[in-house]
């Protein structure tokens, strides 16, 4: 992260990947994010060109997830990070095969 604030100060950069949707990418959840928490500005290039300031998608995330409504007991920083939990969790590498369940007990019966 440090690299990247420092090369934005002299470059523009652009951190790529081949998701087509910015949500499904885990340098919007992770990289992004970090960065936005520091007070980085960035946008991110969705397939059509079309740029969308990372605001929008944070918001965008907290929508697709229900949680884009005010909550008396948490606070927006609380709420977007389980909406980018949330995301995490749909988007994340597994090893197992689909439809396989995911609560199966080992041998000394943990889950």
């Amino acid at each position: 992260l440090e690299r990247v604030i420092a090369g934005s100060q002299k470059y523009v950069l652009a951190l790529m990947c081949t998701e087509k949707e910015p949500l499904d990418c885990h340098r919007t959840l992770l990289v992004a994010q970090a960065l936005a928490e520091q007070g980085v500005e960035m946008s991110h290039i969705h397939s059509d060109s079309s740029l969308e300031t990372h605001d929008a998608a944070v918001q965008r995330l907290l929508k697709m997830h229900k949680l884009d409504e005010e909550d008396l007991f948490r606070s927006d920083h609380d709420l977007v990070s389980e909406a980018i939990l949330k995301q995490e969790q749909k988007i994340a590498f597994t090893s197992r095969a689909p439809g396989t369940d995911t609560n199966v007990k080992d041998s000394q019966g943990a889950a």
